[in-house]
């Protein structure tokens, strides 16, 4: 399957997980799941394989920037965790074009080679569908997120403009009693003068 659609299962993974330590093994082992799918595949040569290969990437990146910045800061980093889980386990395809060699043992490799689904004329049917679908429920999810955040970021600040109020109020109440303490004061001082003055 396209790196671009299993980036997008793990930002689905990630939304939905209740952490990032959960989100990262769980899109791990939905890369494989996926791949034990029917998806495109089968180039017709090294460097079919390389052109599709460059732009998937390329468009798993972007898909990885769009998506991590648009998830509300509380919920990025499980977001990013999935989508990290859900890419690595492609990334003996670019170190074997580059380097000559695998970061996985060769069990894990030799697995991952069987349990694949591939054939050609599959891109429309299967990979634009899939990352249609894996899209739209990161989507809702998200959509879901900064909802609920922005509810939680309104009340805290109504909160604290209740709290500011009566703050306020106390303030006002005190300075009114003492205003008034003042007052009282002053009166009683004048009829006092008043008293000494009328003696004879």
């Amino acid at each position: 399957m396209l790196i671009t659609n299993h980036v997008l299962s793990g930002a689905l993974i990630g939304a939905a997980a209740s952490s990032p330590a959960a989100a990262l093994p769980l899109a791990a082992a939905s890369h494989f799941a996926l791949d034990a799918l029917p998806h495109w595949g089968k180039w017709l040569s090294k460097s079919h394989f390389l052109r599709v290969a460059v732009a998937d990437g390329l468009t798993g990146l972007a898909v990885m920037g769009a998506a991590a910045a648009v998830t509300p800061p509380a919920r990025r980093a499980a977001v990013v965790a999935g989508m990290l889980g859900a890419a690595v386990p492609d990334l003996d395809k670019p170190t074997r074009i580059f380097f000559g060699f695998s970061p996985f043992p060769r069990r894990v490799d030799e697995f991952h080679s069987r349990i694949q689904d591939e054939a050609p004329g599959r891109f429309y049917s299967h990979e634009v569908v899939a990352g249609a679908l894996f899209a739209a429920g990161f989507a809702a999810l998200t959509v879901a997120a900064r909802a609920k955040a922005g509810a939680q970021a309104r009340a805290q600040g109504a909160t604290g403009a209740a709290d500011a109020d009566r703050d306020d109020t106390g303030a006002d109440g005190a300075g009114g009693r003492a205003r008034a303490g003042l007052f009282a004061r002053s009166r009683a001082t004048t009829g006092l003068l008043a008293a000494m003055r009328e003696r004879p």
